[in-house]
């Protein structure tokens, strides 16, 4: 036996079979091995579905193809690196504009949704389309839908999922004087038929909170569609002894609803809830007394088992009034990838890694943007007792997982014009005292593209690594926080002789809504791409 062979090592593999190997690993432990000797690091130099994949996970997306998908590693590669650059550029470019009836505006796999409550229609509409096919292909008149005779019927809530082609619609039908039930529709958004991958066309809720002394008028409601889960918040107006209360379903298998949240003493009101890494519940709620405002972070992987409490997160603030803004899961189902052409590649944010933004009512109005994935992590560390969720003190969590933003000229807006998508945020900031005119400023909270930007010599914009402090009349004491981001502002300002609105946003568009001058009722809304080189692309 020769015993002066040399023993086989990674460096006698041909680069294939390395690839192969790495293609088992995540990107950092890729990073890892290439990094050891320079073999290895030529072998990732020389491959685009190592890179792909590092880059993929790095910008924490996924990606979204046709089940005959005929596009490259190479190009898809290319494809995401264009929309990083796209963003890091940040010069807004307007391509389309058109008129829109108001209502309530959501925005997801690209497309529009507007729920007009008053007189009950709801529409959607694609925003990649030509102007002359950018009409809606999709509207509902709840006056045309087919109900039982005598029956009172209003729809309360209204959600779209494109990414599912799911439409969904919450109806409150009193049965008698003491009880009123609670019903969720579900159709196709394309067809108007039945979804074929639900469980049931009805979810129905039998014992709903709401007493026999609150009237219909003045109970409130809130569906929310995330990926196969179906959540519908329940409360009644500021002076109602009824306690609020969040269901979730699994629309997609069948079982009864799990009752997640009730008010309890000594909550006040909650004010609103979002779904973070699929399997945790985010409650927002305002305390009574002079308690501070919190958020309870509730723990439900197994609906088939008890909603479990992780912990309370104390903020720094008494508000009147607060909100959640929040991307939706794009779970693309199966007939929506089989419709798309052999060539389309799309990337939205994983589900497991986002952001939120909690607005507090002002004025003078600010946001504190979360990332979840430290959140849950400080929340799921340190000593638990069982049965019991820990109470974290504002400084325990809130500097390290946060950033609080305000706009940079004092005005009387109760509301921030700031919107949230994956580790992105847009806002519309006004320049002047006014409000007539904004600029529209991009921050960006993901590590991997901050470093590229702080490596490109043609970056415009700032990296914000230090801690900053605000100082604002609803705050018991002075915000730190300390979540680094890189922020690029626009040159271009918005004029606006009406109000604005709103601006919300995608990872390929970005939409501006205004007040129409000629109606109070309309809504006047740009369409447009993260910068010229987007734009062209179209």
């Amino acid at each position: 036996m020769d015993l002066t062979k040399a023993a086989p090592s990674l460096h006698t593999l041909p680069v294939e079979i390395l690839c192969y190997l790495f293609s088992f690993l995540r990107a950092s432990s890729i990073l890892s091995c290439t990094s050891t000797c320079r073999y290895l690091r030529k072998a990732l130099d020389d491959s685009s579905a190592l890179q792909y994949t590092i880059e993929l996970e790095a910008q924490k997306m996924v990606e979204v193809t046709a089940p005959d998908a005929m596009s490259s590693p190479a190009e898809r590669l290319e494809i995401l690196r264009n929309q990083m650059c796209s963003w890091q550029a940040f010069k807004p470019t307007i391509v389309n504009q058109f008129l829109q009836p108001g209502g309530e505006v959501s925005m997801s796999f690209g497309h529009l949704s507007i729920w007009d409550d008053h007189p009950q229609i709801a529409q959607i509409r694609a925003l990649d389309s030509s102007p002359s096919e950018s009409q809606s292909y999709r509207c509902w008149n709840a006056d045309s839908y087919p109900m039982t005779k005598d029956t009172p019927y209003r729809v309360h809530s209204v959600c779209m999922d494109p990414s599912q082609d799911l439409f969904a619609f919450v109806v409150i039908e009193p049965n008698h004087m003491a009880e009123i039930s609670c019903r969720i529709y579900l159709e196709t958004l394309s067809t108007s038929e039945p979804h074929p991958l639900a469980a049931s066309e009805i979810l129905i809720s039998f014992k709903p909170h709401i007493s026999a002394n609150c009237h219909i008028d003045q109970t409130k409601m809130k569906l929310k569609i995330w990926g196969d889960r179906i959540v519908l918040l329940t409360f009644c107006d500021e002076y109602s002894a009824c306690p609020a209360r969040i269901q979730i379903w699994n629309w997609q298998e069948k079982q009864d609803f799990k009752c997640i949240y009730r008010e309890q003493e000594p909550y006040g009101k909650m004010d609103d809830c979002c779904i973070v890494n699929r399997d945790h519940l985010i409650v927002s709620s305002r305390m009574t007394g002079r308690l501070p405002c919190r958020l309870g972070i509730i723990s439900f992987s197994d609906l088939g088992e008890p909603p479990v409490l992780v912990a309370e997160c104390i903020l720094p603030f008494r508000p009147e009034g607060t909100f959640l803004r929040h991307s939706q899961f794009v779970t693309i189902s199966p007939d929506i990838r089989r419709s798309m052409g052999s060539r389309d590649t799309y990337f939205y944010p994983d589900a497991k890694n986002q952001l939120i933004a909690l607005n507090v009512d002002g004025p003078p109005s600010l946001v504190v943007i979360i990332d979840t994935d430290k959140l849950l992590t400080t929340c799921q560390s340190g000593i638990h007792v069982e049965g019991q969720g820990r109470v974290l003190p504002w400084k325990e969590w809130g500097p390290n997982c946060s950033r609080c933003i305000v706009d940079p000229v004092p005005n009387s807006l109760f509301v921030l014009r700031l919107e949230v998508a994956g580790g992105r945020a847009v806002h519309a900031a006004p320049n002047d005292v006014s409000c007539m005119s904004y600029s529209l400023r991009m921050y960006d909270f993901n590590k991997y593209r901050i470093s590229r930007a702080a490596a490109s010599k043609g970056f415009r914009g700032r990296i914000i690594t230090e801690p900053s402090t605000v100082k604002h009349q609803q705050l018991d004491e002075e915000i730190v926080t300390c979540l680094p981001y890189m922020v690029v502002v626009d040159d271009e300002r918005i004029e606006t002789a009406a109000n604005m609105i709103d601006v919300t946003f995608d990872d390929e568009n970005i939409l501006i809504i205004k007040s129409s001058e000629r109606d109070e009722n309309e809504f006047v809304i740009d369409v447009a791409k993260p910068s010229p080189m987007a734009a062209r692309g179209q």
